[in-house]
């Protein structure tokens, strides 16, 4: 490393721990911006290059407050989720798992007589909570959860 950057292993290996999982391209898209910095030292260069990532969306997120058990380890939190999509949940949380923790979520939609019940890996961990993506879902429940909240997000149930 050069004597502008200091030697950080700690911080190194959780930057490498989160950029494990994201997708190939936007792994692409990190290195180009890291190789930017190198070149340029600028911290605005650095900012400016990470902004303009897009980050590829499948499904859309819905910001509705949906109550929620999540069983994290050997602990079961009641939560409320901040934002969805049939791909994720971001859930506010005091905890910090592991990124990589798998955990079961389990939640009700409006108007739906089952509740759902899925697995899940934590894939980051903000200030306010946790952000997971949801594993191991059949197509058909990963299509009727996004169009339950396609309709909950045009305010119909």
């Amino acid at each position: 490393m050069t004597d502008n950057f200091p030697e950080d292993k700690s911080l190194l290996d959780k930057i490498i721990s989160e950029i494990r999982f994201l997708t190939e391209d936007l792994q692409k898209d990190v290195l180009a911006c890291i190789n930017n910095i190198k070149e340029s030292r600028s911290y605005p260069d650095l900012l400016a290059c990470i902004n303009n990532i897009k980050e590829p969306r499948t499904y859309p997120r819905v910001n509705k407050f949906i109550e929620m058990d999540v069983l994290i380890g050997d602990k079961v939190i009641q939560s409320n989720s901040r934002n969805m999509s049939a791909s994720g949940v971001f859930i506010k949380s005091r905890m910090t798992p592991d990124i990589g923790t798998s955990v079961k979520i389990v939640f009700s939609l409006p108007g739906q007589a089952k509740p759902f019940k899925l697995n899940g890996t934590v894939a980051r961990i903000d200030s306010d909570g946790i952000g997971i993506c949801f594993s191991e879902m059949t197509p058909y429940v990963r299509n009727h959860l996004d169009n339950l909240l396609k309709r909950m997000s045009m305010g119909r149930s």
